[in-house]
């Protein structure tokens, strides 16, 4: 990709301050990073747009897209443009597709593989953790690449069933492909580095944040066929990658639960209306083996020689073998085996319902402040991202938090992570 085409491109990101849909409406509705640069729009309607960030636009400053780019040619990330043709194919048929991608990893084309999204709740029990290793363990094993957002729970129970399989898995970060987050997550994040692709549309050492991980859940929905749903709850993240992959009609599965689970609510309802009951990986593979017989066949070149099966609890090692022609025979048997039609298609589920807005009018002023970032968060923030979102000192945001305990309005997590309760 030419450098000047790939400059103009992070300029106008930097422009937009990184807004999904402000990059969209721009290159939708006036043009391509270039001609925007080259001064070819109607100001009017770019000021429109753009608001207070018209006067950025203005300046055609270079400098902080020319750091951005100087520091992924010294630091091995990949970014691709939407034009290119390595350019995931699936994300580029979304509603908002990132104009360009930032890439750190195994130089894979994924318009090759057949990629899966797996994902679940943070806040999760041990069998839904193993569950979900064992899932990704045995899909891996066929071929299919995971896609999930390394967070802790059953995003990091997903990346790491893949890699004990010795299949390649991606995660897509909320911030920069650089940026460990969450720091509990250090060794995952290495491995997958190791044997795998890391992704984002933020640029390199964006701290991220909770703010963004709707952001980030589009990506995850929008670079997979399908998404399986393992546990949520109304509030949680994967009711938004559950919404998406419904808007951009892919597959959805999901994992039943108990009704008096909290976490099952998000499948369970998806299931009243469709989605695709999943108690195994062969539920998933009946729908997929035949489809996508030679997307499956390059995921298994991916798969290494070994196998660690240390920390997948419950399997049998004697199940699984590490040869390629074993590999090769397991798959032959198993698509002359699969019976076609054993679930309804064309069905698709309805979109889950939002969480209503709570009415934070009776709270004072620095309450409020929290509580509406903790709303905007969908899931859990850590205490230093609310300090950092609300501009709260560390003992007022402190403070606010206790109080807030007080009255049942905030819940605290695991790790100096905060959610809403009402």
């Amino acid at each position: 990709m030419d450098e000047s085409k790939i400059l103009k491109c992070i300029w106008l990101n930097c422009v937009c301050e990184h807004s999904p849909k402000l990059i969209h409406d721009c290159v939708s509705h006036i043009g391509t990073a270039e001609e925007i640069y080259n001064g070819n729009f109607d100001e009017r309607k770019l000021k429109n747009i753009l608001g207070y960030r018209f006067s950025e636009c203005k300046k055609k400053d270079l400098k902080s897209a020319e750091e951005i780019y100087g520091y992924c040619n010294r630091n091995n990330i990949r970014i691709i443009h939407i034009s290119e043709p390595d350019y995931p194919i699936l994300l580029k048929n979304t509603d908002v597709p990132p104009q360009i991608l930032y890439m750190k990893g195994d130089n894979l084309n994924l318009n090759d593989y057949l990629t899966l999204s797996v994902v679940g709740t943070r806040r999760c029990n041990k069998d839904s953790v193993k569950f979900t290793k064992k899932l990704c363990f045995n899909l891996a094993r066929e071929g299919i690449i995971v896609v999930s957002g390394m967070a802790i729970g059953l995003d990091a129970a997903a990346h790491s069933g893949a890699l004990e399989a010795g299949q390649k898995t991606i995660a897509v970060l909320a911030g920069g492909v650089d940026t460990i987050y969450p720091p509990q997550n250090e060794n995952l994040y290495y491995e997958i580095l190791n044997n795998g692709i890391i992704i984002s549309e933020r640029p390199p050492e964006d701290l991220g944040g909770a703010e963004y991980y709707q952001e980030r859940n589009r990506i995850i929905s929008g670079l997979s066929y399908g998404t399986v749903i393992v546990e949520g709850h109304i509030r949680s993240g994967t009711s938004i990658t559950a919404n998406y992959a419904q808007e951009y009609d892919r597959d959805v599965f999901a994992v039943p639960g108990r009704p008096t689970d909290y976490n099952s609510y998000v499948p369970n309802s998806l299931l009243k209306v469709g989605a695709i009951v999943t108690t195994s990986a062969e539920d998933i593979l009946s729908e997929y083996n035949d489809r996508f017989a030679d997307l499956m066949d390059n995921g298994l070149d991916c798969i290494g020689s070994a196998v660690r099966l240390n920390n997948l609890d419950g399997i049998d090692e004697d199940e699984y073998e590490i040869t390629k022609i074993e590999k090769e025979k397991t798959k032959k048997e198993n698509r002359n085996q699969i019976q076609i039609g054993s679930v309804i298609k064309g069905k698709q589920p309805a979109v889950i319902e939002p969480y209503k807005k709570p009415d934070f009018k009776d709270f004072d002023n620095s309450e409020q402040r929290i509580l509406e970032y903790l709303y905007k968060c969908i899931e859990p923030a850590h205490i230093d991202e609310i300090m950092r979102n609300t501009g709260m000192r560390s003992s007022e945001v402190s403070s606010t938090i206790l109080i807030l305990q007080m009255k049942g309005a905030v819940s605290q997590h695991a790790g100096n992570l905060y959610s809403l309760s009402i």
